[in-house]
C-alpha cells in the first residue's frame, strides 16, 4: 500500500490503528509541554491579555484606547503606538482570560483544543491521517501551543462552516462563517466555496439554502453589532500593519532585489524553503482547476489560491497566518487525494522553531521571556 492510499483511508485497523493512537497521544502530550513554556518568539499573547483586561471597564471606548494610556503596565512596552485591531470574537476570548488573571498555559491550552477540534472534524470528514497532519503540523504545534497565536480559533470556525455547508445545515454554516469573520478577517477567503455550495449544487434548493445561511449569518452578527456602532472601521484596523515591511513568504525568486526588503534577518535557506512550500501548493491548486469543470473546481480551489497569492504579496505577514490553511483546504473535501497532498505541504511549512536552526534568531529579550514564564499559571496582566 502506497503512502497516498494510506493517508486517504477513512478506517484504521490493526497495526495502523495503534500507530495512529500512539502518534496522536504523543503529539498531544508534546503540545501540553509547549503550553507550559514561555513564548519566546512573540509577545502577542501577553499583549492580547493585558490590553483586553481593560475591556470590561468601558466596552464602548475600548477600540479607541492606546497602550501609552497605561504606561505602568508591562504589556504596553509591545507595540506602544498600535491600538487593538482584532475583531470582537478575538477580543472577547482574550478579555475572558485576561480579566480573570488566568495564566498563559490555560489560554494556550484552549487554543490547542481548537486545533484538536479542527483536526477531529477534518479526520471524520476525510481520513484520520489527514486529521493527524493538521494536529501535528510543526507550524501550529509551535505557534499555537508554544507562542499562543490564535489562528487555530479562526480555522475551527471555518472548518465548521465548510462541513455545515457540506451537510446542508445552512443556519449553522452562516453562523459559523460569521463567527470566523468576527475572529479574523482572513476567514472571508472561504466565501467562494460557500457560494458554490449554495448556488451550484444541483440537488439543493438555492432559495432555502440562502434563507438558512442568511438567518444564521445575521443571527450570529447581531450580538457584535454594538462593536461596529462604537467603532465603524474595525475591519480596516489591521491595514495599519501594512505600513511595515516583513514577509517571509514573499516572491523572492523572480525579482529578488526588489523582494529582499521583505526578508529582514531571514536566511537564504529559509527563503528558498518558504518559496518551495508556498509556491508548489499554488501550482497544485492551479493544476487541480485545469483537470475538471472550471465552474465546479474554481470555487473549491479559489480559497487556497487567493490565500497564497495574498500571503505572498502583502507587505506584512507573520509565520502563523498559514495556520488557516486546513480550513481553506477542506473546501476540496470531494477530492481527498488532492486535499491530503496540500495538507502534506501544510505540514512542511517553516516556523521559527525550525528557522532558528539555520541562523534565523529573532527572539524576545531574556527579561521578557522570564516575565512570561512567571505568568504561566496565573498573573495580573495589569502589573508593572
Amino acid at each position: 500500500m502506497n503512502l497516498a492510499s494510506l493517508l486517504v483511508r477513512r478506517k484504521l485497523s490493526g497495526r495502523s490503528l495503534w500507530v495512529f493512537i500512539t502518534a496522536c497521544v504523543m503529539t498531544f502530550l508534546f503540545r501540553l509541554h509547549y503550553c507550559a513554556q514561555a513564548p519566546i518568539d512573540s509577545s502577542d499573547l501577553y499583549r492580547h491579555l493585558g490590553f483586553t483586561s481593560h475591556f470590561w471597564e468601558n466596552p464602548r471606548a475600548f477600540y479607541w484606547l492606546m497602550p501609552w494610556q497605561f504606561p505602568q503596565e508591562f504589556w504596553t512596552r509591545f507595540w506602544t503606538d498600535v491600538g487593538y485591531m482584532y475583531p470582537p470574537v478575538a477580543l472577547l476570548f482574550f478579555a475572558s482570560f485576561g480579566s480573570l488573571g488566568v495564566g498563559l498555559f490555560w489560554v494556550k491550552l484552549a487554543l490547542t483544543l481548537f486545533d484538536l477540534g479542527s483536526a477531529y472534524l477534518i479526520a471524520r470528514a476525510t481520513s484520520w491521517w489527514a486529521g493527524f497532519l493538521v494536529f501535528s503540523a510543526p507550524v501550529t504545534v509551535w505557534y499555537t501551543s508554544h507562542e499562543g497565536q490564535y489562528e487555530s480559533m479562526v480555522t475551527f470556525f471555518v472548518v465548521l462552516a465548510v462541513l455545515s455547508a457540506r451537510n446542508g445545515r445552512w443556519i449553522w454554516a452562516g453562523a459559523a462563517f460569521m463567527l470566523a469573520l468576527q475572529t479574523k478577517q482572513l476567514a472571508l477567503l472561504i466565501a467562494p466555496y460557500l457560494l458554490y455550495e449554495i448556488f451550484l449544487r444541483r440537488h439543493l434548493e438555492p432559495r432555502r439554502a440562502v434563507f438558512g445561511f442568511f438567518t444564521g449569518f445575521v443571527g450570529a452578527f447581531l450580538p457584535f453589532a454594538p462593536f461596529y456602532y462604537w467603532r465603524h472601521d474595525i475591519w480596516l484596523l489591521p491595514l495599519q500593519n501594512q505600513e511595515n515591511l516583513l514577509n517571509p513568504f514573499y516572491w523572492p525568486l523572480f525579482w529578488r532585489k526588489a523582494a529582499m526588503a521583505h526578508f529582514e534577518e531571514v536566511s537564504d535557506l529559509r527563503i528558498v524553503w518558504n518559496e518551495l512550500v508556498t509556491t508548489i501548493p499554488l501550482i497544485i491548486l492551479c493544476v487541480f482547476v485545469s483537470r475538471g469543470s472550471i465552474w465546479r473546481r474554481v470555487p473549491q480551489a479559489l480559497p487556497g489560491i487567493t490565500f497564497w497569492v495574498m500571503i505572498k504579496s502583502m507587505a506584512w505577514v507573520m509565520n502563523w497566518y498559514v495556520i488557516l490553511i486546513p480550513g481553506l483546504t477542506l473546501a476540496l473535501w470531494r477530492h481527498r487525494r488532492w486535499m491530503v497532498v496540500l495538507l502534506v505541504f501544510y505540514w512542511l511549512q517553516c516556523g521559527q522553531q525550525v528557522a532558528s536552526y539555520v541562523g534565523d534568531d529573532d527572539r524576545e529579550e531574556d527579561d521578557t521571556v522570564t516575565r512570561f514564564q512567571e505568568c504561566i499559571w496565573r498573573t495580573d496582566y495589569r502589573a508593572p
